[in-house]
């Protein structure tokens, strides 16, 4: 069968992968020069780098399978990184379970609490009644006020802004229930996302699948309720049965043929927030974690990820830091002038750091993409739309429809696998 994706992300890379062990002919069709989306890269002083930060978990099976068809399971790396919490100018480590016995930004019974509660969302499986719950008085109710304005406000406030309180409590326990299924261990694959790309797009150019870059789709072509192929504005229509669409929900509703403007409100209905992130390689690090929650009123951001702290990179690369807002595209932080938003993060990693200065920065970027996160609100099952869509013969991978979890490159390998079996020849 001839199928067209739509997109080169890994849902789209994956799904074409599995598709062609099935022995169809398959075309993706990426808008953007460069493939990966949100976990493409760039070429950052010299070091092939992701636009944004990723790590694995180990329960992140999917990505380990697909590593080990690409033969690069080898590469796979666990090692004991830290988690620090920087609360209104001080320190403190934030590892293990006598870290947060230690943590006295909350009272002593609320971090009984807060332990107990993390024990709980590991162990837990059944959660479709947490999507009817907000996270904000659920947590407030679980752990404690004062456990809440630390801990859980500076995650949902600054990431979600005034969607902060409409956040599902779904959402927010299988954050923790990832990182507690894996132990706290967070890993990386050596040689990076470079290397996973550049592998499985030689071995789906070796498998006969056609990638083309600078190809946005502008239209689904349909017959009768069928899916008959794709439209483009500068390329030949592309004939085909079966269409796989990895693209954000609501940009895929500009896409469908006329006379289904009912299913394309339905799409939109799926609201998103972008991300920009600053990329920083310094001469020396911030602190010795990989991940520093921050909650200071002179900080605008939540954390800082040291990807280094990680994985060294060999130390050659010097101290690679990411600073992410997830912010709305309107937001004043997405559509700041770069380097506005670097002296307004610097300003503040400063201040985390007094011994870093101007001379500690050796190669900065600001990194944006605009469907970074899908809000997922309570009550979000309901809006999430089937992955068979009415429209005979498409078929839909978003990350939206990893929820409750949060978007994994081993979600999206999977999703991408279920979605080629549904696919028959």
């Amino acid at each position: 069968m001839r199928i067209g994706i739509i997109g080169a992300g890994i849902s789209g890379l994956s799904a074409a992968l599995a598709l062609r062990k099935r022995g169809h002919d398959v075309t993706i069709f990426q808008r953007e020069a460069s493939i990966g989306g949100l976990i493409r890269t760039f070429d950052f002083d010299g070091l092939p780098l992701e636009h944004f930060y990723h790590f694995l978990c180990q329960t992140d099976t999917g990505y380990f399978t697909l590593c080990r068809e690409l033969g690069l399971e080898h590469l796979i790396r666990f090692p004991r990184a830290r988690t620090g919490f920087y609360h209104d100018g001080k320190l403190y480590p934030f590892t293990t379970p006598l870290d947060l016995l230690r943590f006295a930004p909350i009272p002593f019974a609320q971090r009984i609490r807060f332990g107990l509660f993390a024990l709980e969302a590991r162990l837990r499986k059944e959660w479709t009644q947490l999507d009817e719950l907000t996270a904000k008085p659920w947590l407030i109710d679980r752990l404690g006020r004062r456990a809440y304005d630390v801990i859980w406000d500076p995650l949902l406030t600054l990431k979600f802004g005034h969607y902060h309180d409409t956040i599902s409590a779904a959402w927010v326990w299988h954050r923790l229930h990832r990182v507690a299924q894996s132990k706290g261990r967070m890993g990386y694959l050596e040689g990076g996302t470079a290397l996973l790309l550049d592998t499985l797009v030689k071995r789906l150019e070796n498998d006969g699948v056609a990638i083309h870059t600078n190809c946005p789709v502008t239209r689904i072509n349909e017959e009768n309720g069928h899916i008959t192929g794709l439209s483009f504005d500068h390329h030949p229509s592309f004939q085909c049965g079966q269409v796989i669409s990895t693209v954000p929900l609501s940009v895929l509703a500009d896409l469908l043929p006329p006379g289904w403007n009912d299913y394309a409100a339905q799409l939109r209905q799926i609201h998103y927030i972008g991300v920009v992130c600053l990329v920083l390689k310094l001469k020396r690090p911030i602190s010795q974690n990989f991940w520093l929650n921050v909650k200071d009123p002179r900080a605008p951001f939540n954390g800082i990820i040291e990807y280094t702290n990680l994985n060294p990179l060999q130390g050659k690369h010097g101290h690679i830091v990411y600073v992410p807002y997830y912010v709305p595209t309107d937001h004043p932080y997405y559509t700041m002038d770069d380097s506005a938003l670097f002296d307004h993060s610097w300003d503040a990693l400063k201040h985390i750091n007094p011994a870093l200065n101007d001379t500690d920065v050796l190669a900065r970027k600001i990194t944006r993409a605009p469907y970074a996160q899908a809000n997922c609100t309570t009550h979000f099952l309901k809006l999430m739309p089937e992955h068979l869509a009415p429209l005979n013969g498409l078929h839909l991978l978003d990350s939206t429809f990893l929820y409750p979890e949060d978007r994994t490159q081993s979600g999206h390998i999977l999703k991408a696998n279920a979605c080629a079996e549904d696919i028959e020849l």
